[in-house]
């Protein structure tokens, strides 16, 4: 498993305590009722770089957020898409939740304040949807 696009364009070490995690699920909000390769775009990918140039605000740009499912976090997670689909109704109102293979790449526990269930995934580089493991699609609005 390799993670060269990670490292392209930056000199921060954006794995330094990521781990692969196969046991935890995961979710991520849907933009449709279906998961498409857009819904694991990082903002990098997607052309959005961030105004800071710390190393942990380049690093979250670089991953994927994730939240992980445990049940002391899943009413806070929900609260938390349904205020996305509130402002932003085009935005979707399904989550996939899932699990991490082997391949998939790495996760590194990002909590932020409002949100301690937050992960940053970090992609290898042959990523693709085949590379998780879907549990099930949640409508929640």
């Amino acid at each position: 498993m390799t993670f060269e696009k990670i490292h392209s364009d930056t000199n921060c070490d954006c794995l330094s305590k990521a781990v692969i995690d196969t046991s935890s699920e995961y979710v991520r909000k849907l933009r449709k009722d279906k998961v498409e390769d857009k819904d694991f775009l990082t903002h990098w990918e997607r052309e959005i770089r961030p105004e800071a140039e710390d190393c942990e605000t380049i690093c979250s740009y670089k991953g994927v957020s994730i939240n992980q499912v445990k049940p002391e976090f899943e009413n806070q997670i929900l609260e938390k898409y349904k205020t996305t689909f509130t402002i932003n109704p085009k935005k979707g109102a399904h989550y996939l939740k899932f699990r991490l293979n082997e391949d998939t790449g790495k996760v590194k526990y990002s909590p932020e304040e409002d949100d301690k269930s937050h992960y940053n995934l970090f992609k290898a580089d042959d990523f693709n949807l085949d590379k998780i493991v879907i549990v099930e699609t949640v409508k929640f609005a």
